[in-house]
């Protein structure tokens, strides 16, 4: 499968990625209220936002799945953590095929810089994945949701 650069004309396809992975992973980890308030117009607004402004980069496979880095958000982590990975989807029918890790390799680009990952922590899926790629717990902390969060950090991304 191919894997390239997103470009203006991808929101629509990131958008529905988004919404359809978001079905995929996240009933029984997330309220369904919560899902629900990420709707397809929602996500296309966002990925259209995305997509202008620039600043970070999203790789796509088509209909598939994407990753989205950028710089690290949290002051505490950006001395040791310069990159910060904001996305990684992957529909279920394409996932242990080894797609998420090209993904991840394609966004982190040609002279990757150590990230940072927040992963829900009661989602095992994707801890599991994220472990098995190298990622190490750094922190824990709790959403505005008020469940937990793992930060996860790759300070040699080049082994990925």
């Amino acid at each position: 499968m191919l894997i390239r650069a997103a470009t203006d004309q991808d929101a629509k396809d990131l958008a529905q990625i988004h919404v359809r992975s978001w079905a995929e992973t996240y009933p029984g980890l997330l309220p369904a209220e919560e899902i629900a308030a990420y709707p397809y117009d929602l996500r296309l607004a966002q990925w259209q936002g995305v997509l202008a402004r620039g600043g970070t980069r999203v790789v796509l496979i088509d209909g598939t799945g994407f990753a989205q880095i950028g710089p690290q958000r949290e002051a505490r982590f950006k001395p040791d953590y310069p990159d910060e990975l904001y996305a990684l989807y992957l529909l279920g029918t394409a996932q242990g095929r080894g797609l998420g890790r090209a993904l991840l390799r394609a966004a982190l680009g040609p002279a990757p810089r150590p990230f940072t990952a927040v992963v829900l922590a009661s989602n095992a899926r994707a801890l599991g994945f994220y472990t098995r790629i190298g990622g190490q717990e750094i922190a824990r902390t709790r959403g505005e949701d008020g469940l937990e969060d793992l930060v996860l950090g790759w300070p040699d991304p080049g082994m990925i």
